[in-house]
């Protein structure tokens, strides 16, 4: 029996999706069920969704999913991941009286501007304008981009695929990345430079100069994903002082990257009314974010001032995007 009283929310990336049932009346960030699944081992959102609520004896009406790709006309092909959804095909498989899909950065940002002061790390307080934009970016398996325009006491997420832009190199250094990868691919995007598709890309470009530890050039050659390697190793030889270990440098320049392209959204967009840092990497690498070295490189050109003083936060809280689909759910 399915009910008004329940809605069912998810966040569905590029790797796992997770899965939560909230009461309509109730306050989004407390669900009544969540689980989470890695995405390799279902053939579909369906089978997810399925096989979460074939446990319930109550089940909700309505569904909101926060999906890693282009939402058109209730349908999107995943951006990282062999899945096509269908909102009708998902109500009618699933039991719900609606199903209903949005950006998964859109989620993100309609959850960050509900959590709370101590979900956030700062990286720069600023000073921000009133009813000015807000945008988001989250560098994850992919690099989701989002932005919120406040008009009126009103929030309007918009949905951006910016992430698929054209890398643009700020330095030397970047300049031979980029030269690097033009190598072996006809195009090279911001993503594959700031996310965890990149980090492999940044490291190997790196052991063009720099000669990796014994035993991690193998590690990496063997894993199904390097990403999680490089970026343990990183932390550790920063916790030990190693400041020139090949990993460090890697997930320096990855920082870097992705303070330049904050400064290039937030200048897109005019985010006067503050930055939010989301996805599944910044979290986990916080000894990386200094502020004064994120702030120099974001802070430049014509706009340096304006670019000083905007609010530019790290999402803490992990259940952001899952937190936004089901606020995007009560509020249809």
């Amino acid at each position: 029996m399915t009910t008004t009283k329940l809605l069912l929310a998810g966040d569905i990336g590029g790797t796992k999706t997770t899965l939560a049932l909230y009461r309509a009346e109730s306050r989004p960030a407390s669900p009544v069920r969540e689980q989470t699944f890695q995405n390799r081992q279902a053939s579909g959102l369906a089978q997810l969704i399925t096989t979460f609520l074939g446990q319930e004896k109550e089940l909700p009406a309505v569904g909101c999913f926060g999906v890693a790709g282009p939402v058109r006309d209730g349908r999107v092909k995943m951006t990282n991941l062999d899945w096509r959804i269908d909102e009708l095909e998902i109500a009618r498989t699933c039991g719900l009286e609606r199903a209903i899909l949005i950006n998964d950065l859109v989620a993100t940002a309609v959850g960050a501007v509900l959590l709370p002061r101590d979900e956030l790390f700062p990286i720069n307080q600023g000073k921000p304008w009133d009813e000015g934009t807000i945008s988001v970016l989250a560098p994850g398996t992919g690099l989701g981009e989002a932005f919120v325009l406040q008009q009126d006491s009103r929030s309007i997420p918009v949905a951006s695929e910016g992430g698929h832009a054209s890398f643009a190199p700020r330095n030397k250094d970047q300049l031979e990345l980029l030269a690097f990868l033009l190598q072996k691919e006809q195009h090279v995007s911001v993503e594959k430079v700031c996310s965890g598709l990149g980090i492999p890309n940044i490291y190997a470009f790196l052991t063009t100069r720099i000669q990796p530890p014994e035993g991690l050039q193998q590690k990496v050659a063997v894993a199904a994903d390097p990403t999680p390697i490089l970026v343990q190793t990183a932390l550790k030889a920063l916790e030990d002082g190693d400041l020139h270990h090949i990993c460090v440098k890697t997930l320096h320049l990855f920082v870097d990257i992705l303070a330049a392209e904050t400064a290039n959204l937030t200048l897109k967009v005019m985010a006067t009314g503050g930055v939010f840092l989301g996805g599944g990497l910044p979290p986990r690498i916080l000894p990386f974010f200094e502020p004064e070295r994120f702030m120099t490189v974001f802070a430049r050109g014509a706009y340096q001032k304006m670019l000083a003083e905007i609010p530019v936060h790290i999402l803490l809280n992990p259940k952001t995007a899952l937190i936004g689909a089901a606020a995007s759910g009560m509020n249809r």
